[in-house]
């Protein structure tokens, strides 16, 4: 056999194995979106667009759980089962102050996070940071009347923070973009201020007087 053949007979055999690896992946987790709907935990259509789409996995995390649970004063755990989330240890997602964390089944990791401050996180370590970026952008409308305040950039990540128009407890989104190294490509972590506006999101727009009749 020659060097060629040897060689092409080896990649073959690896791309029979990677194949073989991703079909029993997506079973799992296909598996795993039968069993929650077994057990009762959701009434909605399985997610399956999730499993290979990024932005898909984004918007569930970012907009139908975290999002929605900060807004409404929900629970994140509540919403977080009915959307297909799984509950796993918090240390698996390398956060260090996640009190709580759920996983959705996706090609790559996808976590929902608890924080200590009443507020979510949510996280998607593949696809491509700024395609995920404007998507999330594009969900805000849905939640409120959002102004860009603050950017901090970083050594390998960009943090953009949204905020309502509210001066007293606003909502407040603040988008992590990596830029380069190996963190998420995305990762939104979602809060009320504690009380008045903070420094970092632009200031409240001021109220317009009605006009006299």
């Amino acid at each position: 056999m020659s060097k060629s053949e040897r060689t092409t007979g080896g990649g073959g055999t690896r791309r029979v194995w990677a194949t073989l690896v991703g079909a029993c992946l997506i079973g799992a987790l296909l598996s795993g979106f039968a069993g929650q709907a077994d057990e009762g935990r959701s009434t909605r259509r399985a997610p399956y667009a999730a499993l290979t789409s990024p932005t898909a996995a984004m918007t569930i995390v970012f907009s139908d759980v975290c999002l929605t649970a900060v807004r409404d004063g929900t629970s994140i755990e509540a919403l977080a089962l009915d959307h297909y989330l799984r509950p796993v240890p918090p240390r698996l997602t390398g956060s260090p102050t996640a009190t709580a964390a759920w996983r959705l089944a996706s090609y790559s990791k996808v976590f929902v996070v608890a924080l200590p401050n009443g507020g979510c996180s949510a996280s998607v370590e593949g696809g491509n940071p700024e395609g995920l970026e404007a998507a999330a952008l594009a969900l805000l409308p849905r939640y409120g009347d959002f102004v860009e305040g603050q950017t901090l950039p970083a050594e390998d990540n960009t943090r953009t923070v949204w905020c309502t128009a509210e001066t007293s407890r606003p909502l407040i989104v603040v988008l992590v973009r990596r830029t380069q190294g190996r963190r998420p490509a995305f990762v939104a972590n979602i809060f009320r201020a504690e009380s008045t506006r903070p420094s970092f999101c632009a200031p409240a727009r001021p109220m317009t007087a009605p006009s006299p009749t």
